[in-house]
């Protein structure tokens, strides 16, 4: 298994960092600063305020281009991007509420102030990626696949989220698993006030691949789904050896397959080492590079194997989770962000196993996994004792 594995998440940020930086100043007489503006300092804290395993922030990768990292990559915080060219810039996707996405664009305002946002490419449909849209201006184009547009209007409202944050901080008061569910929700949705996020839809749709122009640059886009979701895409800068692999790629942080199949979600991290892009921006997690993406890879082909094993013993999802994450050889994995998420994907696969289709988009679906992920929490924090 991979060395970074065992090493933890701070050592391939660190690792990250020292890659970044030998990129600046770059060969095509494009520059960047060093670091995000003197004004802007670093995130050295969770959205949740803990001490954070890793920097966060407006992150230069070179070649005028820049990443939003939130740390440390858990639910709801994710990353997004930034490109700027001669004139305009795109930014990659708007993270999970209004005041978010108002951060981000502040930190990019010196790095933009020549070059304002023309373009957002949303890469697929969860909340955390999207919602931030009506932050941007006005008379900037948004665009996504056409899979991940039609995911859109399938997916819980930002007031049906404000409600479940609502009625989760009441449930988190009853004892028993009704309570640690809530409580488990309520930690997650806890950083973000989605009441007031308005949402504003993609003006545009794609099919398979399309190619973007911003500042006289080139973007590659690419529908690289069903995996995480059904509409995965991801967006190449092949001027500056950038991609940014949105939720197709978590650094550090248990990974969640809401669509699958798996071998899809193996087969889009083969297209993303293809494109030969030295430096990879994860959905969520450090940047990274291809180093990361094959340790993903290993995950997959890993997590596929073992669910498989589960699945002839006829064990149940949540039985087969546990037994999972307990084996000796999920050590290394057990100690990203978040394991307990592994749930989901079990799920998932257990029913493309079982010939049962998707995973239904409902309220009450969502909320009996988050029960179980709940139960996968408990059981792994007494095993640690």
């Amino acid at each position: 298994m991979a060395q970074h594995l065992r090493e933890g998440a701070w050592h391939i940020s660190r690792g990250v960092q020292d890659r970044t930086a030998r990129r600046i100043p770059c060969a095509d007489g494009r520059t960047t600063s060093r670091g995000p503006p003197d004004s802007v300092p670093p995130m050295r804290t969770t959205l949740a305020g803990a001490p954070s395993a890793f920097e966060g922030g407006l992150l230069p990768l070179g070649s005028g281009t820049w990443a939003w990292i939130q740390p440390d990559g858990g639910w709801g915080e994710a990353n997004a991007g930034l490109v700027v060219g001669d004139g305009a810039s795109a930014v990659v996707d708007t993270l999970w509420d209004g005041r978010r996405c108002r951060e981000m664009l502040a930190a990019m305002a010196a790095p933009t102030a020549g070059a304002p946002v023309r373009l957002a490419v949303n890469t697929h449909a969860d909340g955390d990626h999207w919602w931030g849209n009506a932050e941007l201006p006005a008379d900037a184009r948004i665009v996504t696949s056409a899979e991940a547009r039609t995911a859109m209007d399938e997916e819980e409202s930002p007031r049906g989220m404000a409600r479940l944050r609502r009625l989760t901080g009441l449930s988190g008061r009853l004892p028993g698993r009704a309570g640690e569910m809530g409580r488990y929700v309520r930690g997650m949705l806890e950083p973000f006030d989605f009441r007031h996020v308005e949402l504003r839809l993609p003006d545009d749709v794609f099919h398979g691949t399309a190619t973007e122009e911003v500042g006289g640059r080139e973007l590659l886009l690419r529908t690289l789904g069903p995996a995480h979701t059904v509409g995965d895409l991801v967006v190449h800068v092949p001027d500056a050896g950038v991609l940014f692999a949105a939720d197709l790629l978590f650094v550090g942080v248990t990974p969640v397959m809401w669509a699958g199949p798996v071998e899809s979600w193996i087969a889009a991290l083969d297209a993303i080492l293809a494109t030969d892009a030295d430096t990879i921006v994860p959905g969520h997690g450090p940047v990274g590079g291809p180093e990361e993406v094959r340790a993903m890879r290993d995950y997959w082909a890993w997590l596929a194997g073992a669910v498989a094993a589960q699945h002839r013993m006829g064990h149940r999802a949540l039985e087969a989770t546990i037994a999972i994450l307990r084996d000796p050889d999920a050590a290394a994995y057990r100690r990203w962000l978040v394991p307990e998420r592994t749930l989901i994907s079990v799920t998932v696969m257990q029913r493309g196993l079982a010939g049962e289709g998707p995973l239904p988009r409902t309220t009450a679906v969502r909320a009996a996994l988050f029960d179980q992920v709940a139960s996968v929490r408990r059981a792994l924090r007494d095993d640690a004792g």
